[in-house]
């Protein structure tokens, strides 16, 4: 901050500087930097201080000379007599200050349910709208009278940022119906395979080890009957884990555009005032094609944001070429992909236990089709609907009993 404070550096031109000196530090004087020098003794001190100093130094026989005035004082003291040009500036710096006090942008990010202007609607029946009076805007209660009124929003807020308003939303995710609230249920496929083991926790086990069961059949049923032939509803629970198989195709085209940088680019840049962008160039469509990338800077007057900014956008040109892949490098691709599916399939809980792989090329692109087996978990809850149930026990019970007839006959 020294170069806030006006500051005199002077020299001695005439007299011995040892009695001044003396006199100085009694009176306590922030003389700094005194030393001998090219053009011989000299110093600097705060203006403030430099008379008594000269006085000192008269009083001592010494002779002072200023050799260098630093400080904003001495550079605004050139313009006094210009006043005009100090109210131009004290006005702009006045009207730039007060119109942070006023709404000139207004920034939304889209969602899914809601769009911009639904946004921008809802606010200005609210009285957030382009010039209105921030101090006398609630911005509070206006942020959630729009989440009220807007579509499917878990959570929506207003950030005022020197004289913008960053509109901040997020869309709700709705909860799973609870179709089940008393908590019976019984445990069904959720694929097809065939079943390797059975750990029942609760209810009546219907399948076993070896059998084959599809998508939606019961295997753990909540409804079982007691000593008395009375029929009781559980919640049943298990682990199932079965062989299962599936099966995704991925594909990729043996014609493909790649995009390639130049390193050449543009430099341009807009006023932003107001909220309003004013191009500093003139428009002329771009003859390459371009990535975009843009920058806004806007100054800071202490704690005020300016309504005033400057916007840098970057052109980053490039090239597109169509190329051509080989059957090899295309299979070699897909590959990778069918590996990265498995893996995802690991992920989820499943054991991989083989993949097998066909590929054909057709209509200028190479297909695989991979067939993952895997050892999976496929007990799934559902919830007991009274008469249905006691059917798919039934049926489970006759499909079980014929099977392991089947098994006897061919024995």
């Amino acid at each position: 901050m020294g170069w806030c404070f006006p500051v005199v550096r002077f020299r001695v031109v005439r007299g011995e500087p040892q009695g001044f000196l003396d006199a100085v530090r009694r009176e306590g004087l922030p003389l700094r930097r005194f030393g001998r020098g090219a053009d011989g003794m000299a110093g600097e001190i705060p203006l403030r201080h430099y008379r008594r100093l000269a006085r000192l130094a008269g009083e001592n026989g010494a002779v002072l000379r200023v050799s260098e005035r630093r400080g904003v004082w001495f550079r605004l003291r050139r313009y006094r007599k210009r006043l005009g040009l100090a109210a131009g500036a004290a006005l702009f710096l006045g009207v730039t200050v007060f119109g942070q006090s006023f709404l000139w942008a207004i920034d939304v990010v889209p969602t899914e349910n809601v769009t911009e202007q639904q946004v921008l609607d809802v606010l200005a029946r609210h009285g957030v709208t382009i010039g209105a009076y921030l101090p006398g805007t609630d911005l509070e209660e206006a942020a959630l009278l729009a989440k009220l009124e807007l579509p499917g929003l878990a959570f929506f807020a207003l950030n005022r940022v020197g004289s913008r308003i960053q509109v901040e939303m997020a869309d709700s995710v709705d909860p799973p119906e609870d179709r089940n609230p008393d908590g019976i249920c019984n445990v069904v496929a959720s694929r097809s395979g065939i079943i390797r083991s059975v750990e029942a926790y609760s209810g009546q086990q219907m399948v076993k080890p070896g059998q084959s069961v599809a998508a939606g059949m019961l295997l753990v049923s909540g409804i079982i009957e007691n000593r008395d032939g009375n029929m009781l509803y559980v919640h049943a629970d298990a682990k199932v884990m079965a062989e299962t198989e599936v099966s995704r195709t991925f594909s990729i085209p043996l014609s493909y555009t790649e995009r390639e940088m130049t390193g050449e680019t543009k430099t341009r840049y807009r006023l932003d005032l107001f909220g309003k962008k004013w191009p500093l160039f003139l428009a002329a469509p771009e003859k390459s094609p371009c990535e975009s990338e843009r920058v806004l800077y806007e100054p800071q007057l202490g704690p005020f944001t300016l309504p005033v900014g400057v916007e840098r956008e970057t052109l980053s040109y490039y090239r597109e070429s169509e190329r051509e892949r080989t059957e090899e490098e295309a299979l070699l691709l897909l590959r990778q992909m069918a590996e990265e599916y498995g893996e995802e399939l690991e992920k989820s809980g499943a054991q991989l236990l083989s993949a097998e792989e066909s590929a054909r090329t057709e209509g200028g692109k190479m297909e695989l089709t991979a067939v993952y087996t895997l050892l999976e978990d496929i007990a799934k809850p559902q919830p007991i609907r009274t008469g249905e149930t006691l059917r798919k026990t039934e049926e489970n019970q006759g499909t079980l009993q014929r099977a392991e007839d089947g098994g006897r006959q061919l024995g």
